[in-house]
């Protein structure tokens, strides 16, 4: 798939096929994230994978329970003083799936980087949290190249350490994302998107 073809088709999905992928094209994904630009030069990231119900069940145990009392309906009818937003939308629809679009990929990719604790004093001082959405990003076209879709889900607040716990990832590294990758569902509905104005965008020389 030519490149420019892979960014313009690729989406967050919540519903996949019950597919097969095989492993060796989640090795080539996996190695194109690693082709990413990496502040230390070190490359230091790891993959976890997780491939039956029952390991995903473990560890997202926390996005089930919150999937499982969201009502989108509430939500999407709740008295507002201006229209419901793309954006609300978007989160009503996705909110009940956070944990079956993880749970329903054939393979789950929890990419992981060095790092204690994210500290935001100075834009640089989140370099290696910058690369590695450089690597995420890597995966999510290669998967799209390939014919394959992503899910994903950021983990919230204390789920980070919930997880982080239970899969035993080291003191020093932390995760950015779960990522669910299979094909997907070619019925699933197509919510509509902000589409931005790349020259209302621009600022030449300075804002204004």
């Amino acid at each position: 798939m030519e490149f420019y073809e892979a960014v313009n088709k690729r989406r967050t999905v919540r519903e996949f096929l019950d597919k097969a992928v095989d492993f060796e094209i989640i090795k080539r994904i996996l190695r194109a994230g690693n082709q990413a630009p990496t502040w230390n030069h070190n490359r230091n990231w790891s993959y976890i994978i997780l491939r039956t119900d029952e390991e995903k069940e473990y560890a997202f145990e926390h996005a089930k329970k919150i999937a499982g009392r969201f009502d989108a309906e509430k939500y999407l009818n709740a008295p507002r003083p201006y229209p419901t937003t793309l954006a609300q939308k978007m989160y009503a629809y996705a909110m009940p799936r956070q944990y079956t679009m993880l749970k329903d990929a054939p393979y789950v990719v929890i990419p992981v980087f060095k790092s204690k604790e994210l500290n935001g004093e100075y834009v640089s001082k989140l370099n290696s949290f910058s690369t590695i959405w450089c690597v995420i990003e890597n995966i999510f076209l290669a998967a799209t190249a390939e014919g394959l879709a992503c899910s994903m889900r950021i983990p919230l607040n204390e789920e980070h350490d919930i997880v982080k716990a239970k899969l035993k990832v080291p003191p020093t590294y932390m995760i950015p994302v779960f990522i669910g990758i299979g094909y997907a569902d070619p019925a699933e509905r197509e919510l509509e998107q902000n589409i931005a104005d790349l020259d209302k965008q621009l600022h030449f020389g300075r804002w204004k």
